[in-house]
C-alpha cells in the first residue's frame, strides 16, 4: 500500500519567493489500494479506514482502487511499500518528492523559509531558467542549505551561495574519470565567437589546426556568479576537458607549474606545447594541420590529422605550396584505420620517425605536395613494399596524382615519382602514373634535375625494363600520351646505359678525358646506336618560334650591309639573381610600357639574350646546401625569347633561335666583349665612328657567323681550327664550373657541376658536324651522338 501527500495553492513555488510571505501548502493524503482482491474488499476497507483516520483528516483523505501502475510510474513511486511526500504546484506539476509518511510541519516550513534568504537564490533562479529541470536545481539548493546548517552548528561563517562548481584545475596526478565529470557541472564553450586576445581565442587558434571548430567541444567548470558575457569570464583555470569526437581525441586540462596544460587522455604523458625551436618550426612548416606534443622528459611527437590535403591550382602562383584540407570527404575517412598519425621526433629535432606504412605514405604525400623533393627522396625507402597495400595505404598513394591537386611538372617531381615506382615495383598494385611517360619527362629535362634527386644508372635500367621502348609495343597508345619522341628517349637511354655497363664505365666522363682526346690520346668511350624520332610536319612544331637557317645562308656582304644600319642600346649586367630575374619578368609583362622601353632587338634584347645563352651573364636563383645553385641562364633566356618579335627571318633572330634550340651551343661560341675606348654610352653601332673606332658588336656578329659557317662546311684546315677553338672554349667552361661552380662537382647527365654527359660535348662535336651540321641545327640536335650521348634527342 502506497501513501502520498501533495501540497497546492500559493506555496507550490517551494519557497522561491525568498522572504516573501506565502500561505502554507494544502495537504492532501492519498492511499493507493492496488490489486483485484482489494477491489473486491472495497467497502470493508473503507469502513475500517473511517474508524482509523481522525475526523479532521477525513475531508482531505482519498482512497484509489484498481491498477495504478501507470500513475505510480509517472509520479516516480517505484516502491509500493513506502510512503511518498510530493510537492505539487498549482498547475499540477510535481516539483519535489521524498520518502516519508508525513508532510513537513509548519515549524519545519518556517525554519526553511528563514534559511532561504541566507542562501542567495539568484544563482538557482539562473540555473532553473537554463536547465528547466528540478532534479538539478533542487538537489543543489538542498546541498546549499545543508552546508548552511553545518556552518551554524560549527559556528563558522556562512559558505558562499550559489552552489557553483568553480574550482581549480586538477594536478597531473589527479586524472579525472568519467564519473568525476558526471558529478561536476560543466558548460560548453563557444570557441567560434571567442573574443580576440582572450584565452578562448588562443585555444581556438591552436585546435583549429587539426579540426573545424564546429567539431571541437571545450568544456569548463560552470560558475553561477561569473558574467559569462565578458571576455575574461572563462580562464584557463576553469577549463576541464577538450573533446574532438571526429578524431577520437580527448584532452584534459591539468595544472602544472602554475599553468594549465592540455594532456592527452589517449596517449599517456603527452601534452600540447607551443614551445618550438627554429628547426622544429622548419620541420613543421609544410604540415599546417599538426599539433606538437611533448612529455615530461621533453621528448616530442607530432600529431597529424589524416585529412586529404589538396593543393589547388592558382594561376597567379604557379608553384604554390598552399594546402586545403578536405574534411568532408566521407569515402576517405571510411578507409582510414586511425583518423590521425603520430610521428615521434628525433632528438636532433629535424627528423620525423614513421611507425607504420600508412603514416610514411602520408608524410611523403605532404612533402611531395609541399614541393620538398629532397625530403621525398629521403622518405622513399620507408614506403617500399612487395605486399598488397591496404585501402588506407592505397588511397594515399593514389592521391599523389589526384585531380584535386595542381599538376606538378617539375623535373625533380618526375624523379621523385620514378623513385617511388622503383621501391613499389614488386607490389601488386596500380601506380597512379605511367612509368614510360614519367621516364620520358625525366630524360627530356635531365640536366635540370637536382643532384639529390637523380637516379643512378642501375635504377634507370631497372625502370627502363618496364618502359615502352618501341612504337610497336602493344602498350603504346597515343590516347595515353605516348609519343615517338618519348619512346625514342627511353630506347636511346637504355642503349647508352647498357653500352656503359658493358664497358664497365662509371657515372662520369671527366674533363681530363676530353683534354686527352684533344691531344690525340686517351681511350674513347664505347659506341652505341641511337634512333632519332620522326620530325613533325611543318607548321606543327611545339616550339614558340620556327627556326630558320638565315645564320648559315647569310653572306658577308649582306652582313656588312646590315651593320651599316645597326644601332643597339645595351647595358650589361654582371649577373642576375632571383630578385633581378623576377623584376625583369615583371617589367616585361607590363602591357602599357612605351615602345621605346619595350624588350626588342634594338633596345638590347639581342645582346641580353646572347650573354645569357653564352653564360657570360649567369643567373643564380639562390643558395642550395650553402653553395650557389647551377646557373640557369640558358633556360631563363629561352623564357625571355617569347617577349621578342621574331617573325621576320633576320640574322639576329636566327642566331637566337639556334641558341634556344640547342642551349649547349652557347658555350661554344665567343663571348661578347666590350672593347670600346670610351664606355660612357650604352649605344653600340655596327660601324666605327670617329669617337669610337672599335665596334665590338660588329666583331661579335662577324665571328659568330664565320664560326657557324665553318662548322657546317666541308672538311678543311679552317674548319678544323674553328672546331678546336670551340672545343677549347668548352673545356674552359667545364674547368671553371668544376672549380668555382660549388655544386655537384659533375652531376650525372647535366651541366650543373661541369661533369657528366654534358662534359663530352666538345669531343663529340668533332664527330657531329662534318656530315650533317646543318641538319643538326635545323632539328635542334646539337648533342653528341654515339658513346658521348647518354640522352639522345
Amino acid at each position: 500500500r502506497g501513501r502520498g501527500a501533495a501540497g497546492g495553492g500559493g506555496g507550490g513555488s517551494g519557497g522561491g519567493g525568498g522572504g516573501e510571505s506565502s500561505p502554507l501548502p494544502q495537504v492532501l493524503r492519498l492511499s493507493l489500494a492496488e490489486g483485484t482482491a482489494l477491489s473486491w474488499l472495497r467497502w470493508p476497507l473503507l469502513a475500517s479506514m473511517r474508524v482509523s483516520v481522525p475526523a479532521a483528516r477525513r475531508p482531505s483523505f482519498m482512497v484509489c482502487f484498481g491498477d495504478l501502475t501507470g500513475a505510480r510510474r509517472k509520479m516516480r513511486m517505484e516502491n509500493r511499500y513506502l510512503g511518498y511526500v510530493c510537492l505539487v504546484d498549482p498547475s499540477g506539476v510535481v516539483r519535489w518528492h521524498v520518502h516519508s509518511s508525513e508532510p513537513p510541519t509548519e515549524a519545519a516550513t518556517e525554519a526553511l523559509r528563514a534559511l532561504l534568504p541566507r542562501v542567495g537564490l539568484l544563482p538557482f533562479r539562473r540555473r532553473r531558467k537554463r536547465h528547466r529541470l528540478p532534479k538539478i536545481v533542487v538537489p543543489a539548493l538542498l546541498d546549499a542549505l545543508a552546508a548552511l546548517l553545518d556552518a551554524d552548528q560549527s559556528g563558522g561563517p556562512d559558505p558562499p551561495g550559489g552552489g557553483g562548481r568553480k574550482g581549480e584545475a586538477r594536478q597531473p596526478s589527479e586524472v579525472a574519470s568519467a564519473s568525476d565529470f558526471d558529478e561536476e557541472e560543466l558548460i560548453l564553450l563557444d570557441l567560434l565567437h571567442a573574443p580576440a586576445e582572450s584565452y578562448l581565442h588562443s585555444l581556438a587558434t591552436v585546435l583549429s589546426r587539426v579540426e573545424s571548430l564546429s567539431h571541437v567541444l571545450a568544456w569548463a567548470a560552470y560558475d553561477d556568479t561569473a558574467a559569462l558575457g565578458q571576455p575574461d569570464a572563462i580562464t584557463q583555470d576553469e577549463l576541464r576537458i577538450v573533446s574532438l569526437p571526429r578524431l577520437k581525441l580527448t584532452f584534459q586540462a591539468l595544472m602544472v607549474d602554475n599553468s594549465v596544460r592540455l594532456y592527452s587522455v589517449d596517449h599517456a604523458d603527452l601534452f600540447i606545447t607551443n614551445e618550438r625551436s627554429e628547426t622544429e618550426s622548419a620541420m613543421l612548416e609544410a604540415i599546417p594541420h599538426s599539433l606538437l606534443l611533448s612529455n615530461s622528459n621533453s621528448e616530442c611527437s607530432v600529431l597529424v590529422c589524416a585529412w586529404p590535403p589538396c593543393r589547388p591550382q592558382i594561376e597567379s602562383v604557379p608553384f604554390s605550396t598552399s594546402l586545403v584540407l578536405d574534411r568532408s570527404d566521407v569515402k576517405w575517412a571510411g578507409n582510414l584505420e586511425h583518423p590521425y598519425y603520430m610521428y615521434p621526433v628525433h632528438v636532433s629535432r629535424v627528423i620525423l620517425y614513421t611507425t607504420t606504412l600508412a603514416s610514411a605514405l602520408y608524410l611523403l604525400l605532404l612533402r611531395f605536395l609541399g614541393r620538398r623533393y629532397k625530403e621525398v627522396v629521403r622518405l622513399v625507402d620507408t614506403v617500399g613494399s612487395d605486399a598488397a597495400l591496404s585501402r588506407e595505404e592505397d588511397q594515399i598513394l593514389q592521391f599523389l596524382s589526384c585531380e584535386k591537386n595542381s599538376p606538378d611538372s617539375h623535373p625533380d617531381a618526375s624523379a621523385c615519382r620514378l623513385k617511388i615506382s622503383l621501391v613499389l615495383l614488386d607490389a601488386p598494385l596500380q601506380l597512379p602514373w605511367d612509368i614510360s611517360l614519367e621516364m620520358a619527362d625525366y630524360l627530356f629535362r635531365l640536366e635540370h634535375v637536382s643532384a639529390d634527386c637523380l637516379l643512378t644508372p642501375e635504377e634507370e635500367l631497372t625502370l627502363l625494363k618496364r618502359c615502352i621502348c618501341d612504337v610497336a609495343d602493344k602498350r603504346c597508345s597515343t590516347e595515353a600520351g605516348h609519343t615517338p619522341l618519348g619512346i625514342a628517349l627511353c630506347k636511346n637511354r637504355r642503349t647508352a646505359l647498357r653500352a656503359r655497363a658493358a664497358a664497365g664505365l662509371g657515372r662520369h666522363f671527366s674533363v681530363s678525358n676530353i683534354a686527352a682526346l684533344e691531344n690525340g690520346g686517351g681511350e674513347r668511350p664505347p659506341c652505341c646506336t641511337v634512333e632519332l624520332p620522326k620530325r613533325a610536319a611543318e607548321g606543327r612544331t611545339r616550339w614558340v618560334h620556327a627556326w630558320h637557317p638565315t645564320v648559315l645562308e647569310e653572306t658577308p656582304e649582306g652582313l656588312e650591309g646590315m651593320l651599316e644600319e645597326l644601332v643597339m642600346r645595351f647595358k650589361r649586367e654582371r649577373a642576375y639573381y632571383l630578385e633581378g630575374m623576377m623584376a625583369l619578368l615583371m617589367f616585361l609583362n607590363q602591357k602599357s610600357a612605351p615602345s621605346a622601353r619595350r624588350f626588342s632587338i634594338p633596345t638590347g634584347g639581342f645582346l641580353t639574350l646572347y650573354c645569357l645563352f653564352t653564360n657570360s651573364t649567369p643567373c643564380r636563383p639562390g643558395l642550395v646546401g650553402g653553395f650557389f645553385a647551377p646557373s640557369c641562364s640558358a633556360s631563363f633566356a629561352s623564357l625571355l625569347l617569347s617577349f621578342l618579335e621574331l617573325d621576320e627571318p633576320t640574322l639576329l633572330s636566327s642566331i637566337l633561335l639556334s641558341l634556344a634550340r640547342c642551349p649547349s651551343l652557347g658555350k661554344l661560341l665567343p663571348e661578347f666583349v666590350d672593347t670600346r675606348v670610351t664606355k660612357r654610352r650604352d649605344l653600340y653601332s655596327g660601324v666605327p665612328t670617329p669617337e669610337e673606332p672599335q665596334t665590338p658588336l660588329a666583331t661579335l656578329l662577324r665571328g659568330v657567323m664565320a664560326e657557324m659557317h665553318a662548322a657546317a662546311a666541308e672538311a678543311s684546315p679552317a674548319r678544323t681550327e674553328v672546331l678546336r677553338a670551340m672545343q677549347r672554349r668548352r673545356v674552359n667552361v667545364l674547368t671553371k664550373e668544376r672549380m668555382w661552380g660549388g655544386f655537384g662537382g659533375g652531376a650525372y647527365g647535366g651541366q650543373s657541376g661541369g661533369g657528366g654527359v654534358g662534359g663530352e660535348l666538345g669531343s663529340g662535336l668533332v664527330d657531329l658536324l662534318p656530315e650533317d651540321g646543318h641538319r643538326a641545327l635545323q632539328e635542334g640536335d646539337m648533342q653528341p651522338r654515339g658513346a658521348a650521348l647518354c640522352c639522345a634527342l
